[in-house]
């Protein structure tokens, strides 16, 4: 003898796989056995819903983050377009916007613009950012104290994280300077 599984009744098994005792509780116990399939579906789909929504959300913040950076960097090479490389002086057509402490270390320096200078390509991807050269080229162009101050505040800004309202002003500023 068997319980049926919807009832509660004991019943006479015909089949091994018989879990209800008659027809009427064998429909109820399939449309339970579907709603139950539905209910995890759908909270399968919730799940992944969230689970895409935080994805694009993170893509979202990395575009930020490289649109910002992306502005910030035209407005350096604009600002610095007169000076040649910082680290080498010369006046390349192919500049980048490079940073004296490397922006991939120290994250609360990437948008400080007495970080970052023009630099011709050279120096900045295929010397490692010239570093020495770098460090001279901003004492001759400020001053040993101006080095001295940004060296003093890098630590305290080795790591941040920037939120989406800071990005997208940066973002929004650099674009307005560009435009003057």
């Amino acid at each position: 003898m068997a319980k049926c599984k919807v009832c509660g009744k004991e019943f006479q098994q015909f089949r091994t796989t018989q879990n209800v005792c008659s027809t009427s509780c064998a429909l109820k116990y399939s449309k339970a056995k579907q709603n139950k399939k539905e209910e995890q579906r759908a909270k399968n789909e919730k799940m992944l819903s969230k689970f895409d929504k935080e994805i694009k959300e993170k893509k979202s913040y990395q575009r930020l983050l490289l649109d910002a950076r992306k502005y910030f960097q035209k407005w350096i090479r604009k600002r610095d377009e007169k000076q040649g490389c910082i680290s080498c002086g010369s006046k390349s057509d192919l500049v980048d916007a490079g940073h004296y402490f490397k922006a991939e270390v120290y994250s609360g320096l990437i948008f400080n613009e007495n970080n970052c200078h023009s630099q011709c390509r050279k120096c900045n991807r295929y010397l490692n950012g010239n570093e020495i050269n770098y460090r001279m080229g901003l004492i001759e162009r400020y001053g040993e104290e101006f080095v001295q101050q940004l060296e003093q505040i890098k630590d305290a800004n080795r790591l941040k994280k920037w939120t989406r309202e800071d990005l997208l002003e940066i973002k929004n500023k650099y674009i307005n300077l560009l435009k003057n």
